[in-house]
């Protein structure tokens, strides 16, 4: 497992394969502001999420060598 696909907040993920659709996440990037929402789908191997985004930020994939650290969130924050 590499680094990328590990997170370092309270809600911490191991990988990309344990989030499930339905699931709050955050999206966090060293280079963009953190965004919220809900997985919407996922690829199998977990490489590819589609998260649709809080406050009508639309639909977002992200791929996990984007950048991003993944984060379960509590809902809608």
């Amino acid at each position: 497992m590499t680094t990328r696909s590990n997170t370092h907040g309270t809600g911490e993920l191991q990988d990309w394969q344990a989030p499930q659709c339905g699931q709050p996440v955050r999206l966090r990037h060293q280079r963009q502001e953190p965004v919220s929402g809900v997985i919407d789908m996922r690829t199998d191997d977990g490489s590819v999420i589609w998260v649709q985004l809080n406050d009508g930020g639309g639909r977002r994939l992200i791929h996990r060598d984007d950048g991003y650290q993944l984060e379960a969130a509590a809902g809608r924050d």
